[in-house]
């Protein structure tokens, strides 16, 4: 059996302010080993706490991203991270349901045994039946092998011998080897309220991708209804795209408006601003776009909300990666670590 804090929460606030991440580029165009592999290195030297990957087995592109079907593997790119990095935290935003619980299960406790711990495990429902069909997988049953999953995963991470017998997953007498170093934080990423509820139910965080300011306030509020009565406190984060620059104007340049604010899933669902989305400004909480001091105050109104950990989703600069790392670590990550919990 494993020995390590039940309360382990690596990424939450603390007295000196929020924590913060960043997307790593491995997919698209611009993805590369060095950019990577070294890029994660720029970035935990820029002082930030974890770097996260994405998760898919058949890739279709957002109009954003270009056309290049280009994506590494979330595993594969951790382990390399691992590798080349001490202190910088490992995590997946979000895996989909795509694969064999133990072996999920072994993915997760060999990286943190590679890694000397700083993992932390996000999970999601995924959408598409191509990439569910292709791993053997129906979509209708997504929901039933995310639980399952994260039922297995704390079993067989902390004990030995252990059997599960469910309606998607049974198994007899398995030990898995090694253990992870450190306990491995679940969460759960999505925007809508169901994903909120997941993150209660099943998870140790909630963590949305792009979401409006006002959907953000709407999901809080639920996030916060659900934990006082689960009696249990939930990790809360989120995933801008954020774009840079000291120049305004470039910073601001090629955003396109009328396709962010219909590029989730699940944006049928969203809170919609007065008037809808028909600035840059009108995106916030979607997008955080400027010179650096509009990212600090763009940023610090999410940790106004009580979020625990912001992820830079850099997507719209991995052409420039290298210097907006280097940006971000010299004029914004300092200046938001000045402003107090």
């Amino acid at each position: 059996m494993t020995r390590y804090a039940d309360d382990h929460r690596p990424l939450d606030r603390t007295p000196a302010g929020m924590t913060y991440g960043v997307l790593a580029p491995h997919f698209g165009e611009h993805a590369t080993p060095k950019r990577i592999i070294d890029g994660a290195v720029l970035a935990e030297q820029a002082g930030f706490e974890a770097i996260w990957v994405r998760d898919h087995l058949i890739w279709q592109p957002h109009g954003m991203e270009g056309t290049d079907q280009t994506f590494v593997e979330a595993f594969a790119c951790l382990a390399a991270i691992a590798a080349r990095t001490t202190k910088i935290h490992l995590g997946t935003a979000v895996l989909i349901p795509i694969r064999w619980p133990l072996k999920l299960a072994q993915d997760f406790a060999s990286l943190s045994f590679l890694a000397g711990g700083r993992v932390i495990a996000g999970l999601g429902l995924g959408s598409g039946q191509n990439e569910l069909g292709a791993a053997g997988f129906r979509r209708k049953d997504r929901k039933p092998i995310f639980v399952e999953t994260t039922k297995i995963l704390p079993l067989v991470w902390e004990h030995d011998s252990v059997s599960f017998d469910g309606t998607m997953f049974s198994f007899e007498d398995v030990t898995i080897e090694p253990k992870p170093v450190e306990k491995i934080p679940m969460w759960y990423g999505g925007t809508t309220e169901i994903s909120v509820r997941n993150a209660v139910d099943h998870c140790h965080g909630w963590m949305p991708g792009r979401i409006p300011l006002a959907t953000l306030d709407a999901r809080l509020e639920l996030l916060d209804d659900l934990s006082a009565q689960a009696g249990r406190r939930v990790t809360r984060s989120a995933i801008p795209l954020v774009k840079v620059d000291r120049d305004r104007n470039v910073a601001r340049s090629g955003i396109d408006v009328g396709a962010l604010a219909g590029s989730s899933e699940a944006s049928s669902t969203w809170v919609m601003p007065k008037g809808g989305f028909n600035t840059v400004d009108d995106l916030r909480g979607i997008v955080c776009a400027g010179e650096p001091k509009e990212i600090v105050e763009q940023v610090a109104e999410l940790g106004e909300r009580g979020l625990d950990h912001v992820v830079f989703d850099l997507r719209l600069q991995y052409d420039d990666y290298e210097r907006t790392l280097d940006l971000i670590g010299e004029e914004v990550l300092p200046q938001l670590r000045s402003i107090r919990a």
